[in-house]
């Protein structure tokens, strides 16, 4: 093999980890931004895990009566399954997007991998410690959702 042939090989070898890198970049980016958009509802905050708190909510500021929180809670639990169902789609989605970057890797890049996953469940962990458990009922800094 001559020369010009091992650098042809070598910069195509190249482009394709580049190539590779900035897919799995771009990939990496798609994932959190849809991430992201699985925890917010609306207006950027956590939606609520329960409906009826949801409709007491609601009853309180808007003073709804009996009649209107009757016609109102079926929707807003057809919301919250439907949101539910979506949210196990993208977590679907997210693992099976995950495994298929994985079996792309070079074993060397599957450990750095592995680091990244590790740091990003790290930091997960630290923001649940530092906003408590009503990051998860309330949304973002435990603010209550306002409006649907």
């Amino acid at each position: 093999m001559n020369r010009t042939s091992q650098r042809r090989m070598t910069q195509e070898g190249t482009i394709k980890t580049v190539s590779r890198m900035m897919g799995l970049f771009m990939l990496t980016i798609a994932l959190s931004l849809s991430g992201a958009a699985a925890w917010a509802d609306g207006d950027g905050h956590g939606y609520s895990h329960d409906p009826k708190s949801k409709l007491e909510k609601l009853t309180k500021k808007l003073d709804l009566t009996k009649e209107q929180q009757d016609k109102i809670l079926p929707i807003i639990e057809e919301k919250h399954q439907k949101m539910e169902g979506l949210h196990q789609q993208m977590k679907d989605m997210r693992q099976q997007a995950m495994a298929k970057i994985e079996a792309e890797l070079t074993p060397e890049q599957k450990e750095k991998w592995k680091e990244m996953q590790e740091k990003r469940a790290e930091k997960m962990k630290e923001y649940k410690e530092k906003h408590g458990k009503e990051c998860d009922k309330k949304g973002k800094h435990g603010k209550d959702e306002d409006d649907d």
